[in-house]
């Protein structure tokens, strides 16, 4: 499979409503159409004070999101834990129908103790993400309910996805459980924004192993990579741009813990710092001609879709709506 690309917009940010960033992405949104962008995705997060980064609510943003692309739209990833079974074949059903069988759903597990602000009883959360994908199949096929190891759901969906499977499921993680959980009840992987590309290497690999273990074809299988992108014309002034906007970015996963380096003082350097640091193993920043080589490093470790994270930290649009342009005119056309 050749590379393609997507976009990964933030919505939440202290600055402006979710409606206001809508607005402002238009133009963005528009210019990805017209080369030829094959998605937009967005993850979805629940911080518990304005901050910048992923919605509540990726579901209602992509239904906004629909009338505005001919894009594929999709979650990278949606927090299974935050979730009822059912309440998400609904939702997801109904959004497959608004966008015209265009959606793509990823499933991650989120950080620990989700669950539990829901209300959910989620632990093992391994086995309960497990039956939660087999709900969705069995909801989305038409089955009359659902009864796994962890979860039981009483009848079936009034409303089924346009898609006749159901949208494709990408699955996320950072263990070999997740490979196996991708190959048996997924699509693809996906890999996030803090994965380091040898992670996101090794992880295909894994899901690609355990496709082959259980018979089925891995020589098509997806392998989606988010990475925090930004173009322009000379290096300085991408690395420039990058240190402020990308940098905060990575200095917030690196607060987290999330697949970090280990190193003690990685949470406490300042973004700029950070960037340089991981610049080389989590962004694509740089010209067209040097995020071309970088691309085809994935392409050559099997990643097939590169999911390009254009506004970190509420970087300006006209940067965002830059980097697609030379993404669109330079970069993408190597890849078909």
């Amino acid at each position: 499979m050749r590379l393609t690309f997507g976009l990964v917009l933030d919505f939440s940010t202290p600055a402006r409503t979710i409606g206001e960033q809508i607005d402002r992405y238009r133009g963005v949104i528009a210019a990805a159409d017209r080369y030829g962008f094959d998605s937009i995705t967005m993850g979805e997060g629940y911080s518990t004070r304005p901050d910048f980064g992923h919605t509540p609510a990726p579901f209602l943003v992509l239904a906004a999101l629909a009338p505005l692309t001919k894009m594929r739209l999709g979650t990278g990833v949606t927090l299974l834990p935050a979730w009822h079974p059912l309440k998400l074949a609904y939702d997801t059903a109904v959004l497959d129908q608004l966008t015209g069988g265009r959606l793509i759903f990823g499933a991650g597990l989120g950080p620990p103790g989700l669950g539990r602000r829901f209300g959910n009883n989620t632990e093992p959360t391994g086995k309960f993400a497990d039956d939660m994908l087999a709900a969705l199949r069995a909801l989305w096929g038409g089955q009359n309910g659902f009864t796994g190891k962890r979860l039981t759901v009483e009848g079936a969906i009034g409303t089924r996805p346009v898609q006749p499977q159901g949208p494709p499921i990408w699955v996320g993680g950072s263990v070999q459980a997740s490979a196996e959980r991708a190959a048996t009840l997924g699509d693809g992987y996906i890999g996030s924004t803090s994965q380091s590309f040898e992670q996101v290497a090794q992880m295909g690999e894994r899901y690609r192993s355990a496709l082959r273990s259980r018979g089925k074809d891995a020589g098509s299988a997806v392998v989606a990579s988010n990475r925090l992108t930004l173009l322009a014309e000379t290096e300085a002034e991408a690395h420039e741009i990058a240190e402020e906007y990308v940098g905060e970015v990575l200095a917030f996963y690196a607060r987290r813990g999330a697949q970090m380096p280990k190193d003690s003082n990685t949470a406490s350097k300042a973004a700029a710092a950070l960037f340089h640091e991981m610049d080389e193993s989590r962004c694509l920043v740089g010209t067209p001609d040097r995020v071309i080589e970088r691309a085809k490093k994935y392409e050559a470790a099997g990643v097939t879709h590169i999911l390009a994270r254009l506004v970190p930290h509420d970087i300006p649009a006209e940067h965002a709506l830059r980097t697609v342009e030379l993404l669109g005119k330079h970069v993408l056309p190597e890849f078909r």
